[in-house]
């Protein structure tokens, strides 16, 4: 299963910009199990998971955590 997004408009908020630490903590966990996932499933670090390339995207049934820039994984 391959997922790809290509954004043409702004998606999501950096991760610094959290509203609570509850959201915080929650998009840290999502983004850890993502990292997890992918290498575990494809063999594939990101090597730059800085706050640069981490995101909090508000969804109607709550906000996730994200990694952007694959392309250098």
């Amino acid at each position: 299963h391959t997922h790809v997004r290509l954004v043409l408009k702004p998606c999501g908020r950096p991760l610094h910009m959290f509203r609570m630490l509850k959201e915080f903590v929650r998009a840290l966990r999502d983004i850890v199990e993502i990292q997890q996932a992918v290498v575990e499933e494809c063999q594939i670090l990101h090597r730059d998971c800085s706050l640069n390339n981490t995101m909090i995207l508000d969804e109607p049934e709550g906000s996730e955590g994200f990694l952007i820039d694959w392309e250098f994984a």
